[in-house]
Order: structure tokens, then C-alpha cells, then sequence
């Protein structure tokens, strides 16, 4: 389960089943809203989908990988 899930059970009081039923809607909401280009760094930061929910593929990294690509693509990190 993701750290999301965890969350909306410890801080909402959701069962399990509830947390990611919530989890996924949310992540479906935010995926839908993005350009694709951009759905697969938000798939990584959310840490939730799998490529045919998605529209990307999941990718690990959370927002440590979101900070990398981000330094990558304004110039940043280079050495």
C-alpha cells in the first residue's frame, strides 16, 4: 500500500479497501487533468497507477525523482 493510502487510513480513518479505493480515484482525477507528457512524472510523485490506468507507465521515485527530473530539465545537475 502506498504512503497516500496510508494517510487517508491513519488521518481519515478509512478502512484499507477505502484508502486505495480513494487513492485511485484521486490519482485518476489528477492524471486526467495533466498533459500526458506530464502523467508519468505525476504517476511517480502519486507513487500509484499502473500503465493502463495511467496513461504512462509507473515509475518509483517519489518526490525525489520528481526534484532530479525537474534539475535535469532546467539545467540543473550536472555533475
Amino acid at each position: 500500500m502506498s504512503e497516500i493510502a496510508d494517510l487517508l487510513q491513519q488521518k481519515a480513518g478509512l478502512s484499507p479497501d477505502q484508502a486505495q479505493q480513494a487513492e485511485q480515484l484521486v490519482a485518476q482525477h489528477l492524471l486526467s487533468k495533466v498533459p500526458p507528457e506530464f502523467q508519468g512524472m505525476l504517476t511517480s510523485v502519486l507513487g500509484v497507477g499502473d500503465s493502463s490506468s495511467a496513461g504512462a507507465p509507473a515509475a518509483s521515485g517519489g518526490m525525489g525523482g520528481l526534484l532530479g527530473m525537474a534539475e535535469s530539465f532546467l539545467g540543473g545537475n550536472k555533475g
